[in-house]
């Protein structure tokens, strides 16, 4: 029910005002997301639905989700809007669907560390088998565009040439003997189907690569150190660091995030990756937690992973993205790392 938040929809209002979208391509279109009920796209879902309440753009949105409490819970009354359509589907194992769709956005991937350890085949088979669905389907009702939303995970380990953090051409080691590996190597592969499809198919398809992305979209059971930090600090308790907190990450605000992706399914080049990341919100995860336990005067206190946690761990230790080609394109950030942080907490805690 986050459109009820005034606050909310004012940042979705600002964006869609004054960001370089094409946002007329949209008009009188369908579009299907996949992972609807997830951060990034129930943040693209609900752009449409703004778009179609306030904007009158007449947008038929199909929410793909594998639960359908799940995407009711998240767009409430919404759902039941004669543009609106739930589909209850597992990617990894089918998709199918009626009428027509224009656009397709595959986000739908198990993106926190304890879904990834404790179901890294389910991992896995979400990225490239529901890839290639979504691409069949695409094929079939002879889709406009896919936007594929990878990782900056993606790019595996840095090296010493990395100045400016990872660039869209960089391609660094993976562990393919850990199953954590699961996530970058999947987001990889899909990478490579879709470029595949391009050249085999010739069909339009863009990619986003996003970094570390919070605000009030994180879903209730997101065990990412991000969200968990939040949970703590609106529920008046210290937050918890499982390391030393020195491990470097590039931050993005959804709501920003969101316009990224659309300025790319919408503006950029056929085959174009890029990299979403808010250069002024980069910090390391100990700055961050701080930064988010001031804005409820709470603490910051360490303690030593379990086993299963440590299983969910990156081994990247500076995970930095370079945004500067998502930026020539047109975007430009609104909500910058103590603001975003202020925000998701005000935002979240008038909706409880």
């Amino acid at each position: 029910m986050l459109l009820d938040c005034k606050e909310y929809k004012e940042q979705i209002r600002q964006m869609v005002n004054s960001s370089k979208v094409d946002w007329k391509k949209l008009e009188q279109k369908s579009v299907l997301i996949t992972g609807a009920a997830g951060m990034l796209g129930s943040g693209m879902a609900d752009v449409l639905i703004y778009l179609n309440e306030y904007e009158g753009y007449h947008i038929n949105i199909y929410a793909l989700g594998r639960t359908e409490k799940k995407l009711r819970d998240r767009f409430g009354q919404f759902v039941d809007k004669d543009y609106f359509q739930i589909l209850p589907l597992d990617i990894s194992r089918e998709m199918h669907m009626d009428g027509t769709v224009d656009y397709i956005v595959h986000a739908a991937s198990n993106a926190d560390p304890a879904m990834m350890a404790k179901y890294p085949v389910d991992t896995l088979l979400a990225n490239v088998v529901g890839m290639n669905h979504l691409l069949e389907l695409a094929r079939e009702k002879e889709a406009s565009r896919v936007l594929y939303v990878s990782s900056g995970e993606m790019y595996g380990q840095p090296d010493d040439t990395l100045e400016n953090g990872f660039y869209e051409g960089y391609c660094g080691p993976v562990d393919y003997a850990n199953p954590r590996s699961s996530y970058p190597s999947g987001k990889r592969a899909a990478e490579v189907l879709c470029q595949s499809y391009i050249s085999q198919y010739g069909m339009e398809v863009v990619i986003v690569r996003p970094c570390h992305c919070y605000g009030p979209t994180m879903t209730p059971t997101d065990s990412r150190a991000v969200s968990q930090f939040f949970r703590k600090v609106i529920n008046g308790e210290d937050i918890v660091l499982k390391s030393d907190g020195t491990l470097e990450r590039s931050h993005c605000y959804v709501v920003d995030a969101v316009q990224a992706m659309y300025l790319v399914m919408l503006n950029a080049e056929n085959g174009e990756a890029f990299n979403i990341a808010d250069k002024e919100s980069q910090a390391n995860v100990k700055t961050l937690a701080s930064i988010i336990a001031e804005c409820k005067n709470q603490k910051v206190v360490f303690d030593i992973p379990d086993e299963m946690e440590k299983k969910g761990f990156s081994k990247v230790v500076r995970a930095v993205l370079d945004g500067s080609k998502l930026e020539k394109l047109g975007w430009k950030p609104m909500t910058h790392l103590k603001e975003g942080a202020a925000d998701t907490i005000q935002i979240l805690e008038n909706i409880r």
